[in-house]
């Protein structure tokens, strides 16, 4: 078997790294493309969850909750 010479070892680890990196590159922007409609559909229904969890904790504070909250116990005599 003949060898291979190191510069020719390093440029073909090199050119695998650059297929590899490619390939994740087209799968994730084909993953991303080919989802989009339901991944659009799942960012509107979590934005909706989140309005809701939000409004719920608004409409549960009662101002004057938290003003009894703050204040210190009185002394006792």
């Amino acid at each position: 078997m003949a060898q291979i010479p190191k510069s020719d070892m390093k440029m073909n680890a090199i050119r695998s790294g650059i297929v590899v990196l490619g390939a994740l590159a087209f799968g994730y922007l084909s993953f991303r493309i080919g989802f989009k409609p339901y991944l659009e559909k799942a960012q509107v229904q979590q934005q909706q969850q989140q309005n809701e969890v939000q409004e719920c904790r608004d409409s549960d504070s009662d101002p004057s909750s938290d003003f009894k909250e703050s204040i210190s116990f009185p002394e006792r005599g």
